[in-house]
């Protein structure tokens, strides 16, 4: 029995002491066992370097290969394996993470009725896992419940802290049921240790030497395997990077070595209450393992500077210039320039310095923080990059699949749940089940199947189909295009799409609902495991598992092939486990789901060592054995170095205290180190971490971050090597154009032709010239023929222009025809962009069709209630003002509850928000035909026509559209429909009003109609005039033309109303608003309520004392509507013009809410982009109603004089 440390700092090369005495022990005593322990993630690393560095002895040097029986590596749990193989405990279930979760989930479902604290927590998510945790660290710390109860005995008599109490007097409960549910049944790693402890005492290990390395501190499990074996061995050789031996008292919690202080400090008075032999301590104090002298006055530095007694020794540590090339100091403007840089100083470290990828090391506080990141730069530049973490299995379709399954479940056939389960492509109708090794047969079907799912989920998007219409017997119908009239009309196309979402659901609901039936039946989570796994084979879920095995393994992917395996291995396990804890257990569909979830949540695939030229990318934490020779510490922020720790565990820091405080410092027993321990830690994993280099040091931070508003700084401890060390911080730009020396970027020809497309693009923008080395470059790559053919294609970017082509006027016409036919909207659009028109009405691409209640959906809810109601309104009495509140009301309500049943409106009762919108349409329905009527009692307007279509082939009661002709011999052709044509009679002459109802607030804005961008108004007031005979007869002439805005308002109103007051005050938010005509006597005919000094209660004109009009935008002359009229005809036919001469550029106005190229589905196309200079907006000048009424005017007499003057020519 002995112990042995061998000490010295972090760059000391303790190993080869290690290795020296291994040599000695192999050589003068060949009988003797030696055993190597290690980290677990070090096993393979240390097994391959021990042997590696042993050859090189003399005594090995000329054996043909090196391998020893008597020498073995392990990490802790593979030792216990080694010894306890043929013992009876490996011959109990072990069980994974998530078993042990199962088992915490059966104690808390046993236990619920007598818990108080944790009774309603067992359902919250994480707690479970939260638990589990705490047991395994109570056991890992070797805390046994008598412990806890000895603590609760101590509280009990002070009397204080009933809530820790009861706290504990809880876990003790559950904790001492957990142990007894695991002892002789269940293996779990604490157990497999204990029983490691015990098995070495009995063991005669009189020969066997034992070497510990890598460790800085050990839990207490580790820590009783350690005593054992001192106890047992003849000699442990423990190593530790110390400044100074800690025989009399441990560091304090701030010191630099405070972790392997203490750990030395343990394990001295361990073995010397033991009785075991104490060596002397050898120092490797010399022996620097190859760093560099840069490397070394920074660990110096560092040792001193982290004494907090030490501020007097700053600026001792200066590096010469030479050495500053071995440690640098990057700030990178991104995380993407940082992983850039990094790779290309990779590359030129191989390619000139003569290393290879396996002398550098990467490491950040997380891989996953940059793997996404560093994983496509590396691959493109063809860089061998091992990642040190284990992949998550809940990323693989297999844990999408189980999770989408359980929940259609339980949420009822929803479309996501749906198309995520088809998605995995793991259910798949049988290709040929005679035949599963057709490989591309099979692969063949995918594709088939594939295709088949995206033509369900557009049947589901358009119709909506979920829940109850899966389950029906009816097949679904499909079709694309309604007609003027809402009715389907389907294509073959439509029908074929039919059958096919048809045999896929039937499909889908043939596998899946018996299987939903059975589980409805399971009364025991054995019968439901059952059916699970039944499911799954009859599903032939595992056979397409073996398809992807057998893909990845024809495509050489070893790595990927192996994890189908895995992951199934998993799956069943946890059922087994399932079976094994909960099986006998009443079946609960939720906690099965979540169990199964949780237990992929938790497991990784397993790690395969890297091979034998590869670039290590590491966490801080997981570092290698050996040091490389370059080290890249990329992420060094504020946030990283000293990483923030946190406290996710059950306990409390307070309750830690107390808990480690109660155990009366038994250094037997303890917890995991506290938030404030893990924090003093830091220095010292960074100490770790700067030394895991010999000869380069290369520091990375980003200077911002994509998804934080704050930008990051640099890490504090790295700020303090830079001062100390008097290192710059070098800028790393992520555009070669913003950077002073540019070759930082050099890289491969591709890489090259990347840079040199931003270095162009930067001389055409600035007229900079291009750096003269890079002009030698694309002179020596224009030599390869290959990358000429890639530049070639790559520089074609500078010039493209994002124009879209004009069309000839010969392919318009066939895209529009001869003659257009278009309606006021299409019309209006093409002034607001014509790309946008060219797109929606000339290629009429549509997104896909969505089952959902869109805004013009709400519209024309109102407008067919509306006509409706009006038409009702209009036919029960002539004098409206026999109508009461109450025969309005049933008339709304007879009218909503037909449209209700309508086929359109079928999705207003398809949920309950559905439910409350329709509710809500309703109410606004109510409000307007109230409204209605008190505008029909006030006004003297008589309705005459209501949803006036014209335009279009019809009927008698068909209006007659616009019709202009066109330069190319054609004919421009306006339809559309007019809500409401009223009428009031004026002896000889009839004055017409035209009503449209909005579902947000309008008013006539006098710009947009003089630029085209507000057409209907006028266009209606047009159309209607031009149809006066066949509306009534007689000479007609326009009153006005108005925006009514359907809406149900809410009042805000402090002080009592009177119902005349109520009624008042809501009318006046439903006035009209649009267009008058300024002639008292017309305005009197229409309103005759309105007397002198007041305003009309529907109107917005205003009479004056003296009888005449307000001043007021909405007031116009007969010849103010003629010119408007006019104008608005010009502007038809100009757009018509332009449309069929093939012009549609891409011209947006800025000032419109709402252009498809620049904010709607359009944009993908489209591209625009306000940034380049071939992509600005148009210029909207805000025009006042005088100024379009005077331009209009201007512009109408030079038209008349040009006509003038040609009429004299001729």
């Amino acid at each position: 029995m002995g112990l042995q440390f061998i000490l010295g700092k972090e760059s000391a090369d303790k190993k080869q002491a290690i290795y020296e005495r291994i040599s000695g022990i192999m050589t003068e005593e060949p009988d003797a066992e030696v055993f190597v322990l290690v980290p677990e993630h070090a096993k393979f690393e240390a097994e391959m370097s021990i042997l590696e560095k042993l050859w090189q002895f003399e005594a090995f040097r000329e054996q043909d290969m090196m391998g020893s029986m008597n020498l073995q590596t392990f990490s802790f749990s593979r030792l216990a394996w080694y010894l306890l193989k043929k013992s009876p405990i490996f011959q109990q279930q072990q069980l994974s993470e998530a078993g042990l979760s199962m088992l915490v989930r059966k104690i808390l479902m046993e236990k619920e009725q007598e818990l108080i604290l944790f009774r309603r927590e067992a359902n919250k998510e994480g707690f479970i896992k939260q638990l589990t945790d705490l047991f395994l660290e109570l056991r890992s710390g070797r805390i046994e419940e008598e412990d806890l109860q000895g603590i609760l005995a101590n509280h009990a008599e002070s009397g204080n802290e009933a809530d820790f109490q009861l706290k504990l007097t809880e876990l003790k409960e559950l904790y001492q049921a957990f142990n007894e549910a695991l002892l002789d049944k269940y293996l779990e790693k604490e157990v497999i240790l204990e029983a490691l402890a015990g098995v070495i005492e009995t063991l005669d290990m009189q020969n066997t030497y034992v070497f510990i390395d890598g460790f800085y501190r050990f839990t207490a499990r580790e820590l009783q395997i350690v005593t054992t074996l001192l106890r047992s061995a003849k000699q442990v050789t423990i190593t530790l990077a110390l400044d100074k031996a800690y025989v009399d008292e441990p560091p304090a919690m701030h010191q630099l070595f405070y972790t392997a202080g203490s750990t030395y400090h343990t394990l001295y008075h361990l073995a010397r209450s033991l009785r075991v032999q104490i060596m002397k301590d050898h120092w490797v104090a010399k022996d620097t393992d190859g760093y560099k002298d840069a490397l070394l006055t920074l660990e110096n530095y560092w040792i001193a500077s982290s004494d907090a007694t030490s501020n007097k020794v700053q600026g001792s540590f200066e590096l010469t210039a030479a050495q500053k090339e071995d440690i640098r100091i990057w700030g990178c403007e991104t995380k993407q320039a940082e992983v850039f840089h990094v790779a290309n100083e990779i590359k030129k470290l191989v390619a000139e310095d003569g290393y290879r990828y396996k002398d550098i090391l990467i490491l950040a506080r997380t891989v996953e923080e940059y793997e996404t990141i560093v994983k496509p730069i590396f691959d493109k530049d063809g860089m061998d990059v091992f990642y040190d973490k284990a992949d998550a299995m809940k990323h693989h379709p297999f844990m999408d699949f189980i999770d989408a399954l359980f929940r259609i479940r339980r949420h009822h056939w929803r479309y996501p749940d749906i198309m995520r389960l088809l998605r995995t492509e793991l259910l798949m109708p049988p290709a040929n089940p005679d035949n599963p090794q057709a490989l591309e047969e099979t692969a063949a079907a995918v594709l088939r199947f594939r295709e088949q799912v995206d033509v369900i989920e557009n049947v589901l998007l358009a119709y909506g189909y979920e829940g109850n219409s899966w389950l029906s017997k009816d097949d679904w119908y499909f079709a694309t295009f309604r007609d003027e009239n809402g009715n389907s009309n389907q294509s073959p196309e439509d029908r074929r799409m039919q059958d096919t979402s048809n045999e896929v659901r039937n499909y889908l609901r043939d596998l899946l609902l018996p299987f939903f039936q059975k589980m409805a039946k399971a009364k025991t989570g054995r019968e439901a495991a059952r059916n699970l796994y039944n499911f799954l084979i009859a599903a032939k879920v595992d056979k397409q598992m073996l398809f992807w095995r057998d893909e990845a393994l024809a495509q050489g992917d070893l790595i990927q092939a192996r994890q189908q395996e895995q992951i199934w291995k998993v799956f069943l396990n946890l059922l087994d486990e399932y079976v094994e804890i909960l099986g006998d257990s009443p079946f609960q569909a939720a906690a099965f789901h979540e169990i199964l979830l949780t237990g992929f949540q938790n497991a990784t695939f397993s790690l395969v060592p890297p091979s034998i030229d590869q670039v290590v990318f590491s966490s801080i934490e997981g570092a290698r054995f050996e040091p490389a020779k370059v080290v890249f510490l990329m992420g060094m922020t504020q946030d990283h170095l000293p990483a923030q720790k946190e406290n996710k565990s059950l306990l409390t820091e307070e309750d830690r205290e107390r808990l480690s405080g109660s155990l009366n410092n038994n250094e037997e027993k303890y917890l995991h180190p506290t938030t404030a321990e893990s924090m003093a830690a830091e220095p010292y994993v960074a100490y770790q971490a700067f030394l895991s280099g010999t000869e380069k040091l290369i520091f990375s931070y980003p200077m911002s971050a994509d998804d934080s508003k704050k930008s990051p700084k640099i890490s504090p401890y790295v700020s303090r090597v830079a001062n100390a060390l008097q290192i710059p911080v070098e800028i790393k730009h992520q555009d070669i154009a913003d950077a002073e020396d540019t070759t930082a970027f050099l890289g491969s020809k591709q890489q090259n032709i990347s840079q040199l497309v931003h270095l162009l693009r930067h001389q055409r923008a600035t007229n900079e010239p291009v750096p003269t080395l890079w002009k030698y470059i694309l002179a020596y790559i224009s030599k390869d023929p290959q990358a000429k053919r890639i530049m070639q294609q790559v520089f074609a970017s500078l010039w493209h222009k994002n124009v879209p082509s004009k069309l000839t006027a010969p392919v318009a016409e066939q895209l529009y025809g001869k003659d257009l036919y278009l309606s006021v909207s299409q019309l209006e659009r093409y002034f607001e962009d014509p790309y946008s028109h060219f797109l929606q009405y000339g290629l009429k691409l549509k997104e896909r069709a969505k089952y959902e209640l869109s805004a013009a959906g709400t519209g024309e809810f109102f407008h067919e209630a509306l006509e409706q109601i009006v038409n009702q309104l209009k036919s029960r009495l002539i004098d409206t003002a026999d109508l009461s509140e109450e025969t309005v009301k049933q008339i709304a309500d007879a009218v909503l509850q037909n449209i209700y049943g309508n086929d359109k409106y079928k999705i207003l009762s398809t949920s309950n928000r559905m439910a409350f919108i329709r509710d809500q349409l309703g109410e606004t329905i109510q409000k307007m035909a109230w409204v209605l009527n008190q505008h029909s009692r006030r006004t003297a307007l008589k309705n005459i026509r209501t949803e006036a279509v014209f335009g279009q082939l019809g009927g008698e009661q068909m209006l007659d559209g616009l019709d202009m002709p066109l330069n190319n011999g054609g004919t421009l052709h306006i339809r559309g429909k007019i809500d409401r044509i009223d009428l009031v009679n004026a002896g000889e002459e009839n004055y017409l009003t035209i009503l449209d109802y909005k579902s947000s607030a309008h008013s006539f804005n006098f710009a947009d109609a003089y630029y085209g961008l507000a057409m209907q108004m006028i266009t209606y007031l047009d159309v209607a005039l031009l149809n006066a005979d066949k509306l009534l007869a007689g000479k007609t002439l326009p009153a006005g033309a108005f925006y009514l805005h359907v809406k149900n308002p809410f009042i805000k109103q402090n002080s009592f109303m009177t119902l005349e007051d109520y009624q008042k005050t809501i009318i006046a938010d439903y006035k009209l608003k649009g267009l008058l005509l300024n002639d008292t006597a017309v305005l009197d005919l229409i309103d005759p309520a309105v007397e002198s000094g007041q305003a009309s209660e529907i109107f917005t004109f205003k009479k004056l004392k003296a009888g005449n009009l307000g001043k007021n935008d909405d007031l116009i002359t007969l010849d103010d509507f003629n010119h408007l009229i006019a104008k608005n005809r010009a502007n038809m036919v100009e757009a018509g013009e332009k449309i069929l001469s093939g012009d549609l550029k891409l011209d947006p106005i800025k000032e419109r809410p709402y252009t498809p190229t620049v904010s709607g589905p359009y944009r993908a196309i489209s591209q625009f982009d306000n940034t380049l200079p071939e992509n600005r907006y148009r210029k909207y000048i805000k025009l006042t109603k005088e100024d379009v009424l005077s331009k209009i005017k201007q512009e109408r007499d030079e038209n008349n004089q040009e006509s003038n003057e040609e009429g004299e020519e001729q």
